[in-house]
């Protein structure tokens, strides 16, 4: 069963620290210990709206109002973070609806069509994958200070079970990124570096848009 839309898009903000007691390297403790964090201005809604208020549906799948909103809210932050701005102009703020809405109907499609082909991944599965190509925010994690990269302390701390709960976090966040990597193999077996694998699922994203059924309601709640 897809995980909830606001589940899947929630920022991991506790994974350094919690991952960092796991780690033995001195440097990439120290370093590890570095956060930063920024005030960030929402955009306050014309009108209130019930959580489970539907924004749009995709091939029969609910994106509701507070699934919407939990993505918009990623968005903002990292829009706020890139231009070291907590002004967010109307122009910038329908570029964040935008965004929002295409990773929402992505991710749904993405995932009906990885259920369809059965090429879900088990959370054993998953770690591995994690461990053979992390993505940025948990490499540097385990990276020490001269840069190398130790797979073999990441391993320690995804199967350390005091971990469990952060760890079922980040393997939840990261099944649409893995799994995705999956399906455009399977969708093209010869797709082996990672431009050919973007090529492929790119295509076929573009394909799977275009027929699928799309209600867009965004306007009624406001968003533009």
């Amino acid at each position: 069963m897809p995980m909830p839309l606001e589940m899947r898009h929630s920022l991991v903000a506790l994974v350094a620290v919690l991952f960092a007691t796991s780690m033995t390297d001195p440097a990439a403790r120290a370093q590890s210990s570095k956060h930063t964090q920024k005030k960030v201005t929402q955009v306050a809604q014309p009108r209130q709206h019930a959580k489970t208020d539907t924004v749009g549906v995709v091939n029969s799948e609910v994106i509701t109002y507070g699934d919407f909103n939990s993505i918009m809210s990623g968005y903002l932050k990292i829009f706020v973070k890139r231009s070291n701005d907590n002004v967010i102009t109307d122009s910038l703020y329908s570029i964040i609806v935008d965004s929002s809405w295409d990773r929402a109907v992505n991710d749904i499609l993405t995932e009906q069509e990885i259920s369809k082909r059965k090429l879900s991944m088990s959370e054993g599965e998953m770690k591995a994958a994690l461990i053979e190509n992390p993505p940025a925010y948990l490499r540097s994690q385990f990276t020490d200070s001269t840069g190398v990269f130790h797979p073999e302390y990441m391993s320690q701390a995804l199967n350390d079970p005091r971990n469990d709960s952060i760890v079922r976090t980040i393997v939840a966040g990261e099944q649409v990124r893995l799994e995705t990597e999956r399906l455009a193999k399977n969708i093209d077996p010869a797709a082996t570096t990672d431009a050919a694998l973007q090529h492929t699922y790119q295509a076929w994203l573009r394909k799977a848009r275009a027929t699928a059924k799309i209600l867009d309601k965004r306007t009624q709640f406001g968003f533009y």
